[in-house]
């Protein structure tokens, strides 16, 4: 379980350098349509197709936030119940150890 909860850890971190380079390569996609927009109507390439870049790296934004959220939640509880079974392992020794037997 420990490795696990590790692997979400990494795995979180992944997602945060994943985050951020879509949002790099969307920002650059914006600045390269916007520059060629021209005057009058919008057409494909134009501002209108950078803002609606934009929305979506905003939802992507709130989704990566989101699973981070449930990764970090996930790791936590790995880590707990890990926690858990050695202290729970630990008293069973313990009370096995202290069992004297008839047997000698």
């Amino acid at each position: 379980m420990k490795q696990s909860a590790n692997a979400l850890v990494e795995l979180r971190g992944d997602t945060e350098n994943v985050d951020n380079t879509a949002d790099e390569d969307t920002q650059s996609a914006v600045k390269g349509l916007n520059k060629h927009t021209a005057p009058g109507l919008p057409d494909a390439g134009s501002w209108a197709t950078a803002g609606s870049l934009m929305t979506m790296d905003v939802r992507w934004g709130e989704q990566v936030t989101h699973l981070k959220g449930m990764l970090q939640n996930i790791s936590d509880r790995l880590h707990a119940t890990t926690g858990e079974y050695t202290r729970a392992e630990q008293e069973e020794q313990a009370r096995m150890a202290s069992i004297t037997s008839p047997f000698g």
